[in-house]
């Protein structure tokens, strides 16, 4: 490394003996000058553990098979990602989860070309979803797969949202309950049926299969009543799965959420009928974490989140966030000094660590290793 400039005419400087700690002093020749060099490689070092845990390189691909970059990286790993406080309206927003080795999930939010929000949880429930809510303003439309426990948080945080459901997803309930060669006359139709709400553009179209599947349940009523009795005396539908898909697009059609792409209102919107927009960033997660294959699961959860805040509208720099991002021991500490579970989850959610940290930790002062 070369000696630093003179910070008064730009000259390069040359060493001029020790500081009374001991430090290189610098002194310009030019105006005499006199100066020290302060090296702050944290900022440096962290930006490389940034790049690393948001790519597709291993450890073996770095340096030294890199044994000197996990010593690098090593106090980095406490850092836990913010998720941003959205306060802009946006048109449309995508949301869906995504499970790792089912035990955690991360349920993520964005628009068509950032991601807005996540927050990480056991599995998909009711508080988790209403949590990632609570930090985003209301969009016109959201799209979702039907999720657990999504609807009842719609409900709860974004009451006016238009909710569209993605049609693939719907078809996809069908397909696994008929399969894609059903036995059945009435299986046959409905897979049909199901399968044609990938191919409707207009709303006419849409009209016109509502009233088919209405024509269906009347059609196959009675076969769909039928019932066997069990040995110990109860009644079960005979044909329980095909009623099961049955009740899922007639769930759909009865809420409205099946066409909401069609609606006149919304027509300037663009609003799409499928989550390929997430399906799509789900995708390269899942690639991220083949190539980071051997990770903790904190380690993984954490690599996600990091690689969801570099697709935020606006990251900081990673000077800017060293400052900013909270760590395990003042996330642990929030808790020790609360009085009550509900009152320190509640200041973490205010906070924004988007972290449902008594879902991945327990109150054990002893180390957990997942």
């Amino acid at each position: 490394m070369g000696n630093p400039s003179c910070g008064l005419c730009g000259r390069v400087m040359i060493r001029h003996g020790k500081t009374a700690s001991g430090r290189q002093r610098f002194r310009c020749k030019a105006c005499s000058a006199t100066g020290t060099r302060r090296l702050d490689t944290r900022a440096r070092d962290f930006a490389a553990f940034l790049r690393f845990v948001t790519g597709t390189g291993t450890y073996l691909d770095l340096p030294g098979g890199g044994r000197q970059a996990r010593r690098r990286f090593a106090p980095f790993w406490s850092l836990w990602p913010l998720s941003p406080l959205v306060d802009e309206v946006h048109p449309v927003v995508f949301v869906d989860a995504i499970y790792l080795h089912r035990r955690a999930a991360i349920l993520i939010a964005c628009t068509p070309t950032h991601v807005v929000g996540w927050y990480v949880a056991r599995t998909e429930r009711t508080d988790a979803w209403a949590a990632l809510f609570s930090r985003i303003a209301a969009p016109d439309v959201v799209v979702c797969d039907g999720g657990s426990g999504i609807v009842s948080a719609l409900a709860q945080q974004w009451p006016t949202t238009h909710v569209q459901r993605c049609t693939f997803h719907a078809f996809s309930v069908v397909k696994r309950y008929t399969t894609s060669r059903p036995r059945t006359q009435a299986g046959v139709e409905l897979y049909e049926l199901a399968r044609g709400l990938l191919a409707i553009r207009t709303r006419e179209e849409s009209l016109a299969w509502l009233v088919e599947l209405t024509a269906w349940n009347a059609r196959w009523k009675g076969f769909l009543a039928q019932k066997t009795r069990l040995p110990d005396g109860s009644y079960v539908n005979t044909h329980d799965r095909l009623v099961r898909a049955k009740n899922s697009l007639n769930t759909l059609a009865r809420r409205g959420t099946l066409f909401t792409y069609l609606r006149e209102d919304l027509a300037g919107l663009d609003v799409p009928a499928t989550t390929n927009r997430i399906e799509g960033l789900n995708s390269r997660i899942r690639d991220l974490l083949r190539h980071h294959r051997g990770m903790g699961l904190t380690h993984q959860i954490k690599s996600v989140c990091w690689w969801l805040y570099a697709r935020t509208e606006y990251p900081l720099t990673p000077a800017q966030i060293l400052t900013a991002t909270p760590t395990d021991q003042q996330i642990t500490a929030l808790f020790t000094a609360a009085d009550h579970r509900a009152h320190a989850q509640h200041e973490i959610n205010r906070w924004g660590t988007a972290v449902n940290w008594t879902d991945l930790h327990h109150s054990s002062p002893f180390q957990q290793d997942y």
